[in-house]
């Protein structure tokens, strides 16, 4: 029987080829069905479902490269939908919150919980019950003392289909046979060229970085490395929260769908990405008071080649989308050269600081709290109703330059033109 004391655990929620089940909420029609997701442009493939790893297509691949594949397998080709991922992941955390307010992001499809609880695999099946009721996202949850012993467990439990989606690796009875059977670079921290150090000394398993001595592991990978043996054994000393610190640097930059070759779509590009940048600065509560701006083309194909970049000071720092698209099309006009088939264009951000810091310039005046105002409206009816609800006119209307997404699927959850219709028989 599960003890009845209270302890304080980790557990990461993992959702399950997240891109896919998206998809799959909308599409029921997609179950059990061999479906990819493609990147931008529709390039390459990004995400995969069960069926599609059984068939030999992995992650990474040009979609040129598998066509016979995907015509003779009958595979579903989706181009990405990133605003319905984006919404889709908000509702997955927004229904963790429900069980405890300490929720740590970790990317789109997985989140960091700290629990106080005596019975961390029922916990864990309430989670993944009520987390696929609320949004139709199946998810893996690994529950250990440690954040790396959570994602240890969560892992392990991906390839274990008996575990029903839910391990707390602490209440299992023997845990050092699970380490025993994960590869030490399957090691949440445990990167290639750390990997090859322990596999060279017979270092193979989660097991054996476990054991190692301490000195050997912290004269080769320092305190880190040290960090994630203790993690391995139980003691806590990893805070995620201590991990995200300020950016130091926000880039912008996406392919074209086609090449461009006029000024007036490379500026409806750069102020694009520079609206994207300011919206990320608003969003960690900073501003930034330097600018880079790049414009190239295809280094691939057998036309002329060019490409430049070029920066310029933000006066005075900002994080107000309208100063950015300023700075940006002021840059690529000065880098412009007309003749030429751009295929890409991008923004950097630098000098970041927070925005109680803000350096003020005493030749300018304006009202940064009205301002402050207006972009938290803006940011927050492009939140609810999709990014594009409310736009610069500078960042173009029909875009025609934008990437290729020949098979996107419907905003389902943000666009009203889009929503899913429900039909009564």
């Amino acid at each position: 029987m599960p003890s009845t004391k209270r302890v304080k655990l980790y557990a990461i929620v993992d959702c399950d080829n997240f891109f896919v089940s998206c998809e799959r909420v909308f599409q029921r029609k997609l179950l059990n069905r061999p479906v990819i997701v493609l990147s931008n442009n529709d390039g390459c493939i990004v995400a995969q479902s069960p069926e599609v790893k059984i068939l030999g297509i992995k992650r990474g691949t040009p979609i040129h490269e598998v066509k016979n594949i995907i015509k003779n397998e009958h595979v579903t080709v989706l181009s990405s939908n990133y605003t319905l991922y984006g919404d889709m992941s908000r509702r997955v955390m927004e229904t963790l919150h429900e069980f405890t307010p300490d929720i740590d992001i970790y990317s789109i499809d997985e989140a960091f919980l700290t629990l106080e609880i005596s019975d961390g695999d029922k916990y864990g099946r309430e989670i993944r019950t009520a987390v696929l009721k609320h949004t139709g996202i199946p998810v893996t949850i690994g529950i250990g003392t440690t954040k790396t012993l959570a994602k240890v467990a969560v892992r392990y439990c991906k390839k274990q289909k008996d575990r029903r989606g839910v391990l707390d690796l602490y209440a299992h009875p023997s845990p050092d046979k699970i380490l025993s059977e994960v590869p030490v670079n399957d090691v949440w921290g445990i990167g290639y060229r750390t990997t090859k150090w322990l596999h060279e000394r017979g270092i193979k398993t989660a097991l054996d970085l476990k054991n190692i001595p301490d000195k050997m592991i912290r004269k080769h990978s320092g305190v880190t490395g040290l960090r994630v043996v203790y993690e391995l054994r139980g003691i806590s000393c990893v805070e995620l929260r201590s991990m995200w610190l300020p950016r130091k640097s926000i880039i912008s930059s996406r392919s074209f769908g086609r090449y461009v070759t006029s000024l007036d779509e490379l500026k409806e590009s750069v102020a694009t990405h520079a609206t994207i940048a300011a919206e990320k600065l608003r969003g960690d509560g900073t501003v930034a008071g330097l600018m880079s701006v790049f414009i190239t083309t295809n280094g691939y194909s057998k036309n002329p080649q060019y490409a430049k970049s070029a920066y310029t000071y933000i006066v005075p720092v900002s994080n107000a989308s309208h100063d950015l698209i300023r700075c940006a099309h002021a840059i690529v006009k000065h880098i412009y050269r007309p003749g030429f088939k751009y295929i890409k264009a991008g923004v950097t951000l630098f000098n970041i600081t927070p925005d109680t810091q803000r350096q003020l310039d005493i030749f300018v005046t304006r009202d940064f709290a009205r301002e402050k105002r207006l972009y938290r409206a803006v940011d927050a009816i492009n939140y609810k109703y999709g990014s594009r609800s409310i736009r610069h006119l500078a960042c173009g209307i029909k875009q025609g330059w934008a990437m290729k997404r020949n098979y996107r699927s419907p905003l389902y959850t943000t666009n009203w033109e889009e929503l899913p219709i429900a039909k009564i028989c």
